[in-house]
């Protein structure tokens, strides 16, 4: 269980990246779409955690603490020119967070025990729930860079 620790231990780090992100950059900045891109900020972000929550608790068939909204507003192949409503910022910050929290819990208390397999986009497999919290942890990476290429737009 050291690498699931080790993961879970990347993945809070990253969150806690993205907290001070979210806190530090203008909410104008934040919901701008750069010349070029088809997301901002906001939709990268709350997309982490809908991914994360999809990945880990959808697929070992446990509910997801996300709402069903939630999930609709950043799952894969939406934009902010999907959204019906604005995202609350304050609401993507407190979930950054408290989905990691529980995470540490849901680890710890071994609920993680089926899993339904499925594929990346990238040819690789996923077979259980640490290989989720790994898959998550490069999906992150990967959006961070996207991030910090927005920042460098503005």
């Amino acid at each position: 269980m050291t690498n699931e620790l080790f993961e879970f231990e990347i993945l809070k780090a990253s969150r806690t990246r993205l907290f001070q992100l979210i806190e530090s950059v203008d909410s104008k900045i934040l919901f701008k779409i750069p010349e070029n891109f088809n997301n901002n900020i906001v939709w990268q972000i709350g997309h982490c955690i809908t991914s994360q929550q999809r990945h880990m608790y959808m697929r070992s068939g446990l509910p997801m603490h996300i709402s069903q909204e939630f999930m609709e507003t950043f799952k894969i192949g939406t934009s902010p020119h999907t959204w019906k409503s604005t995202p609350n910022v304050d609401q993507i910050k407190h979930l950054l967070l408290y989905t990691v929290n529980q995470l540490s819990k849901d680890l710890e208390s071994g609920i993680f025990v089926t899993y339904q397999p499925f594929s990346l986009p990238i040819g690789i497999s996923v077979n259980n729930h640490v290989q989720a919290l790994q898959a998550a942890n490069f999906h992150e990476a990967e959006l961070s860079g996207i991030i910090l290429s927005y920042l460098n737009h503005n």
